[in-house]
């Protein structure tokens, strides 16, 4: 789910509309968005990155975060999405304090993006 709005409302992600193409067309998707290894490589590529100096920055662990992660990249989790405090404080009592492999824990956490 994706939390939309002021008043945060939760509202299908794109997995939904995904499944829902790959039944009418009878067709097998690609997964090229986050954490998919193939949009990381695409993104060093064109821009010629060194990814150990790159900063990924998202509101979610399950894909922002383990995309940074996954692609070698530090990754920083702002507060102002779908993961909450209390998610984090959760996360960090798992594995050492590492999280998960599906919801690692960032390198850094900001309350918003101002703070960048």
């Amino acid at each position: 789910y994706d939390l939309v709005g002021a008043d945060a409302r939760h509202l299908p992600g794109n997995g939904a509309l995904v499944k829902s193409l790959e039944h009418c067309s009878q067709r097998k998707a690609v997964c090229v968005g986050k954490p998919s290894p193939l949009l990381a490589e695409l993104i060093r590529d064109d821009h010629d990155l060194d990814v150990s100096k790159c900063l990924f920055v998202g509101d979610r662990l399950d894909t922002d975060v383990r995309f940074g992660q996954e692609s070698n990249m530090k990754s920083a989790l702002v507060l102002t999405g779908c993961t909450t405090v209390e998610k984090v404080v959760q996360m960090s009592q798992i594995n050492h304090g590492r999280g998960t492999k599906e919801e690692p824990l960032p390198t850094v956490i900001l309350p918003h993006m101002g703070l960048l």
